[in-house]
C-alpha cells in the first residue's frame, strides 16, 4: 500500500508531462485521471474577481467596495481541498495539467496541499513547436505562443515556489538512469529510483517528433522557412536564450 501522497505534474504541452504521469501511475501506484485541468478554472476565477473588485476600490456608497480578495481566495482554496478529498478519499493522487494556467495554479496547490510534491517539465522551444503543431494541427505562430506562455509561467512560479522539481524532456529521454533517482528523491521515495529509470528508458510519450532523440532538433533540420525563423525569434527568442537553449 503506497503511503498518502499528492503529486502534481505541470509544464508546457508536448514537454514530457504525460510520460512523467504514466511513470508515477505505474511505479508509485497512485490514482489519477490522465488529464486533470481542474486548477485553471480557479486561476481564471481569481483573475476575474480581482479585475471586478479593483474597479470599486476606495469608492464610497458601493457595497462592492467591501469585497475582499483574501476571503474569496480562501473560499476557493477550501473548495479545491474539498473537491480532491471527494475524488480521492484515500488522500493520494497524481494530477497532470499541462499549459500556462495549470502552471500558475501552483499557487493554489501550495495553499491547499502544502505537503504535495510538484514536478514541472520543460523542453526546447524548437522541439515543442514542431511537436505541438503536428499533434494539434496548430499554426506555427500559435505553437510558438503556446511554448512562450508556458515557459513564462514556469519562470514565474519557480520564483514563487523554488522547491518545484523542474526536469527537461531531453534528459528524460536520453539520461533515464540519472533522472529516475532525481525524481524518486523528490517524491521522497529513493527506493524507486531504479524502477523510474527503467520506465523512462522503455517509454517515450511523444510520437509526433521524427528527429533523432539523442540530438537537439534545429530549425534547419525541421526545414523552417526564413519567415518561420523570424516568427520564432520574435515570439520565443528571449525565453529561449534566458532558458539556456541555443
Amino acid at each position: 500500500m503506497v503511503e498518502a501522497r499528492q503529486i502534481f505534474i505541470l509544464g508546457c504541452a508536448r514537454s514530457g508531462t504525460s510520460v512523467v504521469y504514466r511513470a508515477v501511475r505505474h511505479v508509485l501506484g497512485l490514482p489519477g485521471e490522465g488529464e486533470s485541468h481542474v486548477l485553471p478554472i480557479f486561476v481564471r476565477l481569481m483573475h476575474e474577481y480581482k479585475l471586478y473588485v479593483d474597479q470599486f476600490k476606495g469608492r464610497e456608497g458601493l457595497l462592492a467596495a467591501n469585497l475582499e480578495l483574501r476571503t474569496f481566495r480562501t473560499a476557493l482554496v477550501n473548495y479545491i481541498r474539498d473537491f480532491y478529498a471527494r475524488e480521492y478519499p484515500e488522500g493520494s493522487w497524481v494530477d497532470k495539467t499541462p499549459g500556462p494556467e495549470g502552471t500558475i495554479g501552483v499557487t493554489f496547490i501550495v495553499e491547499a496541499f502544502p505537503e504535495a510534491r510538484i514536478i514541472a517539465t520543460k523542453r526546447n522551444g524548437i522541439e515543442v513547436v514542431e511537436s505541438f503543431r503536428r499533434k494539434f494541427s496548430a499554426s506555427f505562430e500559435d505553437a510558438c505562443q503556446a511554448w512562450t506562455a508556458s515557459m513564462a509561467a514556469l519562470e514565474q512560479i519557480l520564483i514563487f515556489c523554488p522547491s518545484i522539481l523542474c526536469v527537461d524532456q531531453f534528459d528524460l529521454a536520453n539520461a533515464p538512469e540519472r533522472m529516475g533517482p532525481v525524481i524518486a528523491n523528490h517524491f521522497l521515495r529513493p527506493d524507486l529510483g531504479g524502477a523510474l529509470s527503467a520506465f523512462f528508458a522503455d517509454n517515450r510519450e511523444d510520437r509526433q517528433s521524427s528527429h533523432e532523440w539523442g540530438r537537439r532538433i534545429t530549425p534547419e533540420v525541421a526545414g523552417w522557412t526564413s519567415a518561420e525563423n523570424e516568427i520564432f525569434d520574435r515570439i520565443c527568442g528571449d525565453l529561449m536564450r534566458a532558458s539556456g537553449y541555443a
